[in-house]
Formats: C-alpha cells, structure tokens, sequence
C-alpha cells in the first residue's frame, strides 16, 4: 500500500522536474494548477488513483487522461508566477493530494463511511504522524486507519483519505517557503 502512495507522488514529481530555477519565495495561488484543471479532471484523476490502489497497478497511469491538461497547467502557473521548481514541486504534490481526496472520499462514502468523522480523526492525530503520511505513514497513523475500519480495501481507502489530508495540511508550507 506504502509502494502505491510512493508511486502516486513519484508520478506528480516527474512532472514537477522540468521546471527552470529559480531563487526566490514563490508566489501565487498553490491552487493555480488545479484551477486549470477543472473539477472533472480533478475527480478523473483522483477516481483513477483510488481504482490504482485497489487494483495494485501504478497510480501514474491515473493521470493519462489529463497527462497534456497537467502539463499545460503546470507550465502555465509556473511561468505566469515565476516559481521555482521547488514550488512548483510542491504545487504539483498539492494538487494530486486535492485530487486523491475527491477520489478517496467518494469511494469512502460509497462504502458507507462519513468522511467528515475521518477528517476528525485524521486531526486528532500528533502533527508528526499526519506529516508521515506524505512519506511513510508512521505506525500511529497506521494504528489510526485500522482502527476506522475492518475491512483491507476500505484501510487503503482511508489510508489514502489521510495522506491527502496531510499533503493538503502541508504543502502549502513547502510551497510558501519555496
């Protein structure tokens, strides 16, 4: 499950490496690619995600639909506010977190789940275990997502509701320090 999510990431990083230097503080909206996208990309790529996961199969595949949108988008943000690819890097990572939550909390809430109960627990975590989660999801947060649920694929589910949660918690730091 931990390969998945790692694989998710090194897809939407790939992308994020074409980018030109430069040294100062990004600016701009770390939304700006995803205001691009469009909320029917968004969800397609977040659906696709979800469906990698259960399937085992690499999550990069999620984004060929969208592929050209995404790197239009990105391109478009990075020169229209001159960031660097740090910030770029950080938007991009942003941006499938958003995607992977509106992926996530639909299957979630097809499962029966009410995901604004999960955002509590995600929240009740320790801010170290909701920041392992954008890596290697600590044994805290692990023991978190068990305990919400019994069954394997709703675990992977909520596992990738939470690291979501944290990218979107977090990112914006790394893209304002950027």
């Amino acid at each position: 499950m931990h390969h998945t999510i790692s694989r998710i990431f090194c897809a939407f990083l790939a992308l994020a490496t074409f980018a030109p230097v430069t040294a100062r503080a990004a600016t701009g909206d770390i939304g700006c690619i995803e205001a691009k996208l469009g909320p029917a990309a968004m969800q397609r790529i977040g659906t696709g995600v979800v469906a990698a996961a259960d399937k085992g199969t690499n999550p990069a595949g999620a984004l060929d639909a969208d592929r050209e949108a995404l790197l239009a988008a990105r391109q478009g943000c990075r020169v229209a506010n001159d960031w660097s690819p740090d910030a770029v890097q950080a938007a991009i990572s942003y941006t499938q977190s958003r995607a992977t939550k509106l992926g996530a909390e639909s299957a979630l809430k097809s499962e029966g789940l009410d995901t604004a109960k999960l955002v509590t627990s995600y929240a009740a975590l320790p801010i170290q275990d909701r920041k392992s989660l954008i890596a290697k999801a600590s044994p805290g947060a692990l023991n978190a997502v068990a305990v919400a649920a019994p069954v394997l694929r709703t675990r992977r589910h909520i596992l990738l509701y939470f690291a979501a949660l944290a990218g979107i918690e977090f990112y914006p730091g790394d893209f304002a320090a950027s």
